[in-house]
């Protein structure tokens, strides 16, 4: 799998995947960030990084995720990278920017270039669009050191979508899943506490049509807890509401730890 960080945020989400040998990490940045990262020319006008661009350099194949923020001039270059790599299976994750510190020029850029790609998602151009509000993740967090909370929320965004994957391509102890309509393909991610039910998703998607849990449960729990079946299916019985589908896998986790994952989707653009 192909992972693009363009721009700063982009390409520190990007590192994060390094950790994981399935990812293919490429940068693309005004200045180098290291690696296999390509460094573009720095303009001052948000259009010349679509008028002026260059292709990038990498010989890519299968499928490709582009990660990028609404607050940087270069993200207005997306739309030629995801032109030049048409042929691939394209996904985004897109975050959002805190609108509180933007310049009048970024407040426009984060809406036209964040309609324009939920657009391309609902003509199925992009296969998926995650959306992401860094504000969200800070919450999900929770208190670390100031300098340490960054990279932690770049740590948990690169995660949630590790997670999404590896649950696409393993077996489940139990499947519960249904077949999402390919239309809903806008979406962001969410975690939910075992034990309470509580629910924390990383950006306020409006119109949910569909929540598909991934419950990431120890070993030792699923050989030894014969109440885990009930509290699973009464937990997800609480989540039935008009007009949302949902659905529930369980998978062993081979850490001491157990924890639920969220994929949370919609087929309505997003403000």
């Amino acid at each position: 799998m192909n992972i693009i960080g363009l721009g700063n945020i982009g390409c520190s989400i990007a590192k994060q995947f390094a950790k994981y040998k399935q990812f293919s990490i490429h940068l693309v940045d005004t200045e180098n960030q290291g690696g296999s990262c390509f460094v573009l020319p720095e303009f001052n006008r948000a259009e010349d990084y679509e008028n002026k661009y260059t292709n990038l350099p990498f010989e890519l194949e299968e499928d490709l995720t582009i990660i990028l923020s609404g607050d940087e001039l270069m993200c207005c270059s997306v739309l030629r990278i995801l032109e030049q790599y048409r042929n691939l299976d394209l996904h985004v994750i897109y975050v959002k920017p805190d609108t509180k510190f933007l310049t009048q020029t970024q407040t426009m850029i984060d809406r036209t270039v964040r309609g324009v790609l939920q657009e391309l998602t609902r003509s199925a151009k992009v296969s998926s669009m995650f959306l992401v509000d860094l504000k969200k993740v800070s919450d999900i967090v929770g208190k670390v050191a100031l300098k340490d909370r960054e990279l932690k929320q770049y740590e948990v965004i690169a995660t949630s979508y590790y997670m999404k994957n590896m649950f696409d391509n393993i077996q489940p102890v139990l499947d519960k899943t249904l077949d999402s309509p390919t239309t809903y393909s806008i979406k962001t991610f969410g975690i939910m506490d075992l034990d309470s039910g509580e629910e924390k998703f990383f950006y306020p998607l409006d119109e949910i049509r569909e929540k598909r849990y991934s419950y990431y449960i120890n070993k030792a729990k699923l050989d030894s807890d014969v109440d885990l079946s009930d509290h699973i299916e009464y937990q997800i019985s609480s989540k039935f509401v008009e007009n949302l589908k949902v659905s529930y896998a369980v998978y062993e986790n081979p850490l001491e730890q157990s924890s639920v994952f969220i994929e949370i989707k919609t087929p309505h653009i997003q403000s």
